[in-house]
């Protein structure tokens, strides 16, 4: 079974920094391996135990993406491939274009497996625009796979239910977090990572510009919110009823 796995080099939404008017400042800001990817690579890995084959990681993103892709590397993954493009002056299309090129250039694959979505812009948009691309079935928010023979039996987590689905190979798939729980590699694992074949593709070769429109961002920022601050006093029963008007004059209660 032939796998490929789409991961992204995310800004660490946790150390984000932001100037005064409420923009993130992106410069200098801390990368690595989005955190959904990782539940990604960790199914491909127990997918290739059960079924025999290859995992082939792959991302776009600027050179220092190398970085995500050793981590996969180091997990298990076998090879890599890397698309260099500057990914804040792209869209998600043509992101989803370049892996599209990517994939079909070293494939044909199986099944080909994304995050959800990326844990710094979370749009969600890549994986189903993938799916199109590649002229495969799409199933998104799965959270356990079932190979059997060209046919895959998916459960999909939905915001209150579960879901059953069957669906032929090749199929592209976006997972969510509770599918698994990733591995830590090891440090014999990391040091081998560096001797993996990670190829590394320049994305305006690959894919022109001019194929897909594209969009760029016009502005970024932080919601802000402000606390009122509010201090309560009194008996434990008259707080209580305090808070409850209080809320209801917010309308955060129903009257």
């Amino acid at each position: 079974m032939k796998i490929a796995v789409c991961v992204k080099h995310a800004v660490d939404e946790a150390e984000l920094k932001t100037d005064p008017s409420g923009r993130p400042v992106l410069a200098g800001a801390v990368s690595r391996m989005s955190a959904f990817d990782k539940n990604a690579v960790e199914e491909g890995l127990r997918l290739r135990a059960a079924h025999q084959g290859e995992v082939v990681v792959f991302t776009v993103g600027p050179a220092d993406s190398k970085k995500t892709m050793k981590e996969a590397l180091a997990m298990g993954a076998d090879r890599g491939v890397l698309v260099v493009a500057d990914t804040a002056a792209i869209d998600t299309m043509r992101t989803a274009g370049l892996l599209a090129a990517a994939i079909r250039r070293a494939g044909p694959f199986d099944l080909v497996l994304c995050s959800e979505g990326s844990s710094d812009t979370y749009s969600g948009q890549v994986p189903p625009m993938l799916g199109e691309l590649l002229g495969a079935a799409f199933v998104g928010y799965a959270r356990k796979f079932e190979v059997s023979g060209q046919l895959v039996r998916v459960e999909r987590s939905l915001e209150d239910s579960v879901e059953r689905v069957e669906a032929p190979l090749p199929l592209v798939a976006s997972v969510v977090s509770e599918i698994n729980e990733p591995r830590y590699p090891t440090l014999i694992q990391i040091m081998q990572a560096g001797k993996k074949p990670l190829e590394e593709l320049s994305g305006d070769q690959l894919l022109p510009h001019g194929e897909y429109r594209e969009a760029s961002v016009v502005s970024m920022s932080v919601q802000q919110s402000a606390r009122k601050r509010v201090l309560i006093e009194g008996s434990p029963d008259e707080a209580a009823a305090k808070l409850l008007d209080a809320l209801t004059k917010e309308g955060v209660l129903a009257k």
